[in-house]
C-alpha cells in the first residue's frame, strides 16, 4: 500500500471507496505528504502567532514604560513653567517698585508675606504693590533710612600760584624757579 490515500471516485465501488465509506470522513481524501506540508505550515504559523503576541506584548511594556517617562516629563514641565511664571511676576513687581522709589527688597519681603507671588497675575500683583505702597508710604523713600555719608578721601583742590610754583621748582630745579617758590610762600604765611 502507498504512502497517499487517494481521492474516491464516482466509478463505481473501488477499495478506495469503500475505506472512505467505512471511516466515516468527508467525500475527500487528502493525500498524506500534503496532510504533512498542511501540517508544517500550521505549526510554522502558530509559531509564527507566538512571535508576533511576544513583540506585541514587549511593544506594550515599551509604551507603557514611555508613557510613564512622559507623564514624569510633563510634570517637570509644568513644575518648570509655574517657577518661571512666578520668577516672572516676582520680577514685574520688582520692576513696579523700582519705577515708583520704593525700598524692593523690604516691598518684595512684605508683598510676598502677604500673598504668595504663585498665585497671582499681572493685574493682581500691580494692584497689590499699589496697596502696599499706600499702607507703607515710608517703603517710598529709602534715602532717608539709610545712614549718612562717611568721610571719603578729599577732593584734589584747585591749583594756586603757591601749588604751581612748587611744581615748577620742583620739575626744573633751577634756582630762580625756587626763588619764586619761596617769595610766594612768604606772602602766603604772612598774610595768614
Amino acid at each position: 500500500m502507498s504512502d497517499e490515500i487517494v481521492e474516491p471516485q464516482n466509478q463505481g465501488n473501488s477499495a478506495g471507496d469503500s475505506v472512505a465509506e467505512a471511516d466515516g470522513d468527508s467525500d475527500k481524501l487528502v493525500p498524506v505528504s500534503e496532510s504533512i506540508k498542511y501540517r508544517r505550515r500550521a505549526q510554522q504559523a502558530e509559531g509564527r502567532f507566538q512571535q508576533a503576541q511576544q513583540q506585541l506584548g514587549q511593544l506594550q511594556q515599551q509604551i507603557e514604560q514611555r508613557l510613564d517617562q512622559l507623564a514624569t516629563a510633563e510634570a517637570q514641565r509644568d513644575e518648570l513653567q509655574h517657577q518661571l511664571d512666578t520668577q516672572c511676576l516676582r520680577h514685574c513687581a520688582e520692576k513696579a517698585l523700582l519705577s515708583v522709589g520704593a525700598d524692593v527688597e523690604t516691598a518684595m519681603a512684605l508683598l510676598e508675606k502677604r500673598l504668595p507671588l504663585s498665585e497671582q497675575n499681572q493685574e493682581q500683583l500691580e494692584q497689590a504693590v499699589g496697596r502696599l505702597l499706600e499702607e507703607k508710604p515710608f517703603l517710598l523713600s529709602p534715602a532717608a533710612s539709610l545712614p549718612g555719608k562717611t568721610a571719603s578721601a578729599r577732593a584734589a583742590r584747585p591749583a594756586t600760584g603757591l601749588t604751581r610754583a612748587a611744581s615748577a621748582a620742583r620739575g626744573s630745579g633751577s634756582r630762580r624757579d625756587l626763588a619764586e617758590y619761596l617769595r610766594l610762600r612768604r606772602g602766603v604765611s604772612t598774610s595768614r
